[in-house]
């Protein structure tokens, strides 16, 4: 294995490198399309979904080996349509959502300074009701793609962050110690806490943070992605 400092930055998807609210937002307004239902309450009711889609995942209460299956046949009960109507949603939503407003600024600037100081950049992303390979799509579409040297999603691995297993398969994919890794999200206990069990670095992307940079524990906080380089300079300094 390579014996270095940080070698590998993995990404967190969406909040991190793309905005999930303009996604959303798409979803519903195509959803309300299909089902002639009033455009707020499709947006209400969808965010209120994906809320307890995600507390089901803390929890353990879906099916890892098949979870975007499951989290459709969730969002069905809970939406009350058809699968269908949320995959042809989704699936126009990719295709048609303006990508502008999905990228967060200044993402694209640190991905190529990150390449060009000679790291390997990594997504390592969990899912809802979409395959990772809708996130590829979206990647694709803004840009980003030929920044990551590895795309990592719960539904191709069979296993979601904040198991360290999903961590991990960045260290035998491309052959790095944890320690040589640093995971970037803005969930506490997905991103930051599940990345610190697999004996990585971590950095929190926290907006509610009152200053640009912090120690949290044994990671770091900053209040946005612009400040990622400050983060990475400070855990480079630890090593």
């Amino acid at each position: 294995m390579v014996s270095k400092n940080i070698a590998v930055i993995s990404f967190d998807v969406w909040d991190t490198l793309l905005n999930l609210k303009p996604f959303h937002t798409k979803i519903a307004e195509k959803i309300s399309l299909y089902t002639s239902r009033e455009f707020d309450k499709v947006y209400r009711e969808l965010e209120e979904n994906y809320r307890i889609l995600k507390d089901y995942r803390r929890r353990n209460m879906l099916r890892f080996d098949d979870i975007v299956n499951h989290c459709l046949e969730i969002s069905s009960k809970n939406l009350g349509i058809s699968v269908e109507v949320i995959k042809k949603a989704v699936t126009k939503s990719v295709l048609e959502v303006d990508i502008k407003s999905l990228v967060i600024d200044g993402v694209e600037n640190i991905l190529a300074d990150l390449v060009n100081l000679g790291k390997m950049l990594v997504t390592t992303g969990n899912l809802i009701f979409w395959s990772g390979s809708y996130n590829r799509i979206l990647l694709e579409r803004a840009g980003l793609t030929d920044y990551f040297t590895l795309q990592i999603y719960a539904d191709e691995v069979k296993v979601s962050k904040p198991n360290k297993d999903i961590f991990l398969i960045i260290c035998r994919e491309l052959n790095v110690f944890p320690e040589n890794v640093v995971h970037i999200g803005d969930n506490k206990v997905e991103d930051f806490d599940g990345a610190l069990s697999a004996g990585m670095n971590a950095i929190w992307v926290n907006p509610s943070l009152n200053v640009s940079l912090s120690d949290e524990g044994e990671g770091i906080a900053i209040r946005s992605i612009r400040y990622l380089m400050e983060g990475l300079n400070k855990i480079e300094s630890k090593h």
